[in-house]
């Protein structure tokens, strides 16, 4: 039977006139090619990756208490995670396809009649006006790598939709299509065009909202609703039209539509609060940030969102109080940081005063190398404290000179006055230079303070310590305001050093520390620091520096008054505030308690307005006592001794000292006859030629013989351990050096077993420099009295 029909299907076609033969033909080829096209090609294609995997959101970050900071794009410039078909409000679905494909619901990813419209409507116009890709067409184009627009392309991209089509529901489609739609202003998927245009969940969206976000894809920056409103409440307008031509709404919903006020959530809403931390986290992860599996999980930093506003509003007003004062207008710029001395959270990070409204804002000033000015100098102390000095061992304020690379450096003070003897509370407590610098120089040099400094965590520090030198302890190096404020942290736990932290994913772990500094020697550093009445001779009764509650505070101000800064802590928090200019210009008598201090104050006043948060002080422990002092020689003035002579010199002050440190006690010896105090004769020239106001309070130890002959003497250049560099560039190659001392008496004898001295008689001695460590020896011909240093040389 089957043959037969055959035979007779055989014979009529047979029959048939060859053209309707080869129509036919033709025909049926067709129908073969185009089951192939639809059904069997797009066997052999695979869907694009991007397509395929889990579409994971952008980075999120918020305060410690949940709040939004900053959300990312990801690298399919998406910021949310992707919105479910329940979450997506049906205007939005309905509106999407009246734009974008109409019979959507009816094709297989292939449109005809798009097709078949879009052509005519081209050959009318005469040039392409409208395309007819389907949403599956779309979505394989937005998740594919960009390729040129040619016939090749279009057909691959067709057995690519025809391939979605037949492996995913139309809802699935949907759903992964409108989650990755651009809407402008780098708002990709519906969710985030949601949140960013009204700020408000996408389930919440009503008819009008719905259609003038349908709207915007098509081309998102001609009808960008920031710039261009009125061209997308027109296009909002052709969309809803559409919808009511297709019978999606009725002509009441579309008139309600058109009638709405649309309320356009501003740009500037935009979340984008502690933009400093947030880049450095992104840019620099430093060890104390934690990391995490689930890319989805939100960062939850240590900020506290509300402070980090005060702290920014802080900034910018005293910033302005400046400007009003200086030449600088709208240049000055500020950074501030504050650390939870018992986490080690940072609490608020700052690092201009507009990130985006002033000039350079986007520079970090937390975490840009400056120079620090006299804001190291605790650091020096701490460890002068640690071997067994006191607050009342008695410091040298006299001329210095120290050779550098460039030639001889003589560091002056803030005033460019010598104090003389001077205790070590009041040197620090005024920010001397030359006592620091002296006191650097004994404890062995600069490569002990820079060592000390690494281990605090000073990553800025990356030179040799003879680069910098003994200028170290008042400046010469440049530190990260949030490293140095994370070293002043270590003080504020009494010597216990911690890495600050920025972000933690999880529940934070217990702050791990390790002593780095003795308890007591803390103490004593941090009662300095705090005390209000040895920094009135610097900085007045007035200064920002006091507060109602006791703080521990520096300042620091680097050269031309370029950076000023202020640091400071109580037992639970940790301040520190940078002002200055990002483009290095000097900032003429503004220092740091001026440019940083009303910030400073303003901070920490704030902190501790908080009824919950109470002021304290450290317990002072049993082993340390107090005991009455002559500030100009550092010795005690109760003797235990029953029949000791009272000693009552015309000032004194009260000391805290360990109980294994206390000074000698003062004798009759140590006072004139007027009861003023004997200082050593190495102060005899500063006492006669300086003006100073210690004529009522001091005298001059007598010498023993003749005026000056048997005096005790001090080298004054070069100083112990001095580094001297020959260089071509100076006169005579810097060989030629002057040796100099503090003896009245010009008459003493230089002696070196290794360099070559030369006599003058009415000139200093000089001594002829070569390579090498070398040992110089001053004698007195008058009793023999003799002193060594040693000096080394190196060639450039």
């Amino acid at each position: 039977m089957k043959k037969h029909n055959f035979h007779m299907l055989y014979s009529w076609l047979t029959g048939l006139h060859p053209g309707l033969r080869f129509v036919l033909a033709s025909a049926l080829s067709l129908l073969v090619t185009g089951f192939i096209f639809i059904y069997i090609a797009p066997l052999f294609f695979s869907l694009p990756e991007e397509l395929t995997k889990p579409q994971e959101p952008g980075q999120y970050f918020t305060d410690r208490n949940g709040t939004s900071l900053r959300r990312l794009l990801n690298k399919d410039l998406a910021i949310d995670s992707p919105a479910t078909l329940e979450e997506i409000p049906g205007n939005l679905i309905e509106a999407t396809l009246a734009v974008e494909d109409a019979r959507f619901r009816q094709h297989n990813g292939i449109d005809p009649l798009g097709i078949a419209r879009a052509g005519y409507d081209s050959l009318r116009a005469g040039r392409l006006v409208s395309g007819a890709s389907t949403i599956s067409q779309q979505l394989i184009k937005i998740t594919s790598p960009s390729k040129p627009r040619n016939v090749r392309n279009k057909v691959v991209e067709t057995l690519y939709a025809r391939k979605l089509e037949m492996a995913w529901s139309k809802d699935e489609i949907l759903v992964a299509y409108l989650n990755r739609l651009p809407y402008g202003n780098l708002l990709t998927g519906c969710r985030a065009a949601a949140r960013g245009y009204f700020n408000k969940p996408l389930s919440d969206l009503s008819l009008a909202e719905c259609s003038l976000l349908a709207g915007l894809p098509n081309q998102p920056s001609r009808f960008n609703p920031y710039r261009h409103m009125e061209s997308a409440k027109k296009r909002q307008s052709w969309v809803l039209k559409r919808m009511l031509k297709t019978g999606r709404i009725t002509q009441q919903q579309y008139q309600h539509a058109v009638s709405q006020d649309i309320q356009i959530r501003s740009s500037s809403q935009s979340t984008f609060e502690a933009p400093h931390l947030v880049d450095l986290i992104l840019n620099a992860p430093p060890a104390s940030i934690e990391s995490t599996d689930k890319s989805s999980a939100p960062i939850k930093t240590t900020i506290d969102l509300h402070l980090q506003h005060f702290v920014e509003q802080s900034i910018r007003s005293q910033l302005q109080l400046l400007e009003q004062s200086s030449s600088h207008a709208s240049s000055l710029q500020a950074a501030a940081v504050i650390i939870d001395n018992s986490s080690g959270e940072v609490l608020s990070l700052v690092g201009s005063r507009s990130y985006f409204n002033s000039g350079s804002g986007q520079i970090n000033g937390a975490w840009t190398a400056r120079s620090p000015g006299s804001a190291l100098k605790p650091f020096t102390y701490l460890m002068a404290l640690e071997r067994g000095d006191s607050a009342a061992t008695i410091l040298d304020d006299l001329p210095l000179e120290f050779m550098t690379p460039t030639g001889a450096y003589r560091p002056v003070n803030y005033d460019r006055r010598f104090r003389g003897p001077v205790t070590l509370r009041e040197a620090l407590a005024t920010s001397l230079n030359i006592p620091a610098i002296r006191l650097l120089n004994d404890l062995g040099g600069a490569s002990v303070l820079h060592q000390t400094l690494l281990d605090l965590g000073l990553t800025s520090l990356n030179k040799k310590p003879s680069f910098y030198g003994l200028g170290l302890t008042i400046g010469t190096a440049e530190v990260r305001l949030l490293e140095l404020s994370n070293a002043y942290a270590c003080l504020a736990r009494l010597g216990r050093h911690a890495d600050y932290r920025l972000s933690s994913v999880s529940e934070p772990a217990p702050l791990v520390t390790r002593e780095l500094f003795d308890p007591d020697a803390c103490y004593i550093l941090a009662d300095i620091l705090s005390d209000r009445q040895a920094r009135v001779s610097a900085f007045g009764l007035n200064s920002p520096l006091n507060l109602p509650f006791k703080v521990a505070c520096k300042t620091g101000t680097s050269t031309d008054f370029r950076d000023n800064w202020t640091v400071g802590f109580t037992p639970q928090y940790t301040v520190g505030v940078w002002v200055g200019c990002f483009d290095n210009q000097p900032m003429p008598h503004i220092s740091g308690v001026i440019g940083a201090g009303p910030i400073f104050h303003d901070i920490f006043a704030h902190l501790y307005s908080d009824p919950s948060r109470k002021p304290s002080w450290y317990t002072r422990p049993a082993h340390i006592t107090s005991a009455r002092i002559d500030p100009l020689n550092g010795k005690r003035l109760t003797s235990p001794e029953p029949n000791a002579t009272p000693i009552h010199p015309r000032h004194s002050r009260l000391e805290i000292f360990r109980d294994q440190n206390h000074p000698s006690f003062a004798s009759p010896l140590d006072y004139d006859q007027q009861g003023r105090t004997l200082l050593p004769a190495r102060y005899a020239a500063w006492f006669s030629e300086a003006k100073h106001a210690l004529h009522n309070r001091a005298s001059i130890l007598p010498p023993a013989n003749s005026p000056g002959e048997n005096t005790p003497f001090q080298i004054l250049r070069p100083m112990a351990n001095t580094v001297v560099y020959l260089d071509d560039d100076l006169p005579n190659g810097g060989q030629i050096f002057t040796l100099k001392t503090n003896s009245p008496t010009s008459r003493i004898h230089w002696t070196s077993p290794t360099l070559q001295i030369e006599h003058h008689p009415d000139a200093p001695s000089i001594a002829i420099l070569k390579p090498g460590t070398h040992r110089l020896t001053a004698t007195s011909p008058s009793n023999g009295y003799s002193t060594s240093v040693t000096v080394n040389v190196e060639s450039l």
